[in-house]
């Protein structure tokens, strides 16, 4: 990750960055499907195969811009700089982890008053429950959490932090977080999350504890679709709690996420200070 240091993504390169993504899925998706065909093979229908297709292209980029910047002797900045203060690593860990899980409960609704189009519930359930179990493991808890925190966190959010301000950098993060997962019913909780992994990478420098994050969200989704796969993909909170539970559960998780983020914010180190 050290080489990666050298490229620090503008404005403008973090769109060439997300056409690259968009760009790769459309042809690579095409030339599986080409290739499904003429050929019957369970790697053609990998979702890890699909997945790797989608960021080769904007990975790549990004390794050839930090080589090409290394040698014009560009200053590093650091990708992966952890700095926990008081808290220490466990106990930053396990706060930011309370702020997220309480944070998924509180966004719930966002989500779960929106119809999902059949078309959408489709894909969701190919990934969650038809694919092979070692295989959605890889794609969504494995590799989607390092490479997406690796494009939004540690290129996009710390290269328009060069220029701009952290706010700024965080909410540009948040929003190609979103963008990327290219549908509203992703996009609307991606973009919330990525607003508190962003706000985490901001005051941690630690890109391996938001790709924690994004590993245990993933996989709390993956274990609970797997584990009752007869709740319905699109199925929230507020439609297996009665009236009352839910309401508890709400309260309780706005509570526990407010205590999670005031600790966060009183204990963790400020950047400039670090």
């Amino acid at each position: 990750m050290k080489r990666l240091d050298y490229y620090y993504p503008s404005l403008g390169d973090s769109w060439a960055l997300v056409a690259l993504l968009l760009g790769g899925s459309l042809v690579f998706g095409l030339l599986l499907g080409i290739a499904k065909q003429f050929f019957i093979s369970p790697v053609l229908e990998s979702t890890t195969l699909s997945y790797l297709c989608s960021m080769v292209l904007p990975m790549l980029f990004i390794w050839i811009m930090a080589a090409r910047r290394r040698r014009e002797g560009m200053p590093a900045i650091a990708v992966n700089q952890p700095a926990f203060g008081e808290l220490k690593g466990p106990r930053t860990f396990a706060l930011a982890a309370l702020a997220m899980l309480a944070l998924t409960i509180v966004i719930d609704p966002l989500t779960s008053l929106m119809p999902m189009p059949e078309l959408i519930k489709a894909v969701f359930e190919k990934v969650f429950l038809q694919t092979n179990l070692v295989d959605s493991i890889i794609a969504t808890c494995i590799l989607a959490p390092l490479l997406e925190e690796l494009l939004c966190r540690g290129m996009i959010q710390r290269g328009i932090a060069r220029n701009h301000s952290p706010r700024a950098a965080i909410l540009w993060s948040a929003f190609i977080f979103a963008l990327i997962h290219m549908n509203p019913w992703q996009a609307i909780p991606a973009f919330a999350l990525g607003l508190l992994f962003g706000w985490i990478y901001y005051r941690t420098g630690c890109l391996w504890l938001t790709i924690f994050l994004h590993c245990l969200n993933n996989s709390l989704s993956t274990l609970l679709s797997r584990l009752i796969p007869d709740m319905g993909i699109d199925t929230g909170f507020i439609d297996l709690l009665t009236t009352g539970g839910y309401i508890a559960l709400y309260a309780g998780a706005v509570a526990l996420l407010v205590l999670s983020i005031w600790l966060l914010r009183k204990y963790l180190p400020k950047p400039d200070a670090q």
